[in-house]
């Protein structure tokens, strides 16, 4: 069967190169079968609802990451690690050289998290997003090419004050501040919501029905990429990470902790999101949100419909995504 036919449509999305190891991020934007629509998720008269009938609280909150330097590691001379907030959910990194650097984070389950550490007198949130347990994280000088030298490594024992925290700060891949655009269009969209899931779907729907999938950058995208959220909601379209990652943004700003996830949709390399919410209900047909749960969300998929489809046949129950990473 044709593309054109499937309404699906692949895309190279992002790649990411370090020492040999190379990703690849496929998206898939398509137009979503059926025409059920969005649905408020709770009732007006239900009894779930947190505020029947009166708005929700939607002052942005940002979370600042802090770089107290109680248990630090490296030295001013080539690169440090501040570990002190490990228990809130992410350390620090700050390189003091002018060569890249960046640091390897080996997580309890296994898996390998990259990221490149600023060297502009700023500091790098690290999140710890596979929750407790024993963190090797490592930095390293990038000598030319893909050549590699360590500098040091560290032992971060994780033990979560709270184990959403990882998922409400700012960081490299999910990046806001005060005052910032994602930030203050999360307050303006959420202003009529009266309760979280109502937030959640104003948020989702702004996005899926103002930005469009960009295939040009998809198919030229530079490796190493990370999104802007401003430059895209100033450009209004963006690639599966740049939905992912304004989304997650607004919602983190509202207070939602929300994953960004990175893994494989089918036989494509894709990035996607989950929130969550302590109420019950649903954000649309067939996307439940159950009491104390993530739930997975997709407005790459969803943008090509502008929120006027059933993305559930595609998403089904979740068991065509296979997240690899969290951030």
């Amino acid at each position: 069967m044709s593309t054109s036919r499937r309404h699906i449509l692949k895309a190279l999305c992002l790649v990411l190169i370090l020492a040999g190891m190379l990703f690849f991020y496929s998206c898939q934007p398509g137009s979503i079968l059926g025409d059920s629509g969005l649905s408020s998720a709770v009732p007006a008269d239900d009894p779930k609802r947190a505020n029947p009938g009166n708005p929700r609280d939607n002052t942005p909150v940002v979370l600042t990451p802090e770089q107290p330097g109680i248990l630090v590691a490296g030295n001013t001379n080539t690169a440090i690690v501040d570990y002190s907030n490990a228990s809130s959910g992410y350390i620090c990194a700050q390189s003091f050289i002018p060569a890249k650097t960046v640091a390897l984070v080996d997580a309890p389950d296994g898996s390998r998290y990259q990221f490149t550490i600023e060297s502009n007198g700023r500091y790098t949130t690290i999140p710890l997003t596979v929750g407790n347990g024993n963190y090797q994280v490592g930095l390293y000088e990038n000598l030319s090419g893909n050549e590699y030298v360590g500098l040091f490594s560290v032992a971060v024992k994780v033990e979560l004050d709270d184990e959403l925290a990882p998922f409400l700060y700012s960081n490299p891949y999910v990046s806001f501040a005060d005052g910032d655009d994602a930030v203050r269009l999360s307050k303006s969209v959420a202003e009529n919501a009266t309760s979280d899931v109502e937030t959640v779907e104003q948020i989702y729907l702004y996005v899926v029905q103002n930005i469009s999938y960009d295939f040009d950058k998809a198919a030229t995208v530079a490796p190493g990429y990370l999104p802007n959220n401003s430059n895209t909601l100033r450009t209004k379209d963006g690639i599966c990470f740049d939905f992912a990652s304004l989304t997650a943004a607004m919602l983190r700003a509202q207070r939602l902790p929300t994953k960004l996830d990175i893994g494989y949709c089918g036989e494509a390399y894709h990035a996607w999101i989950e929130v969550y919410t302590q109420e019950q209900g649903w954000i649309r047909k067939k996307i439940e949100f159950p009491g104390h749960a993530y739930v997975l969300l997709d407005p790459t998929f969803d943008s090509a419909s502008k929120g006027k489809g059933d993305i559930s046949k595609i998403i089904g129950d979740g068991k065509n995504y296979r997240p690899m990473f969290y951030y």
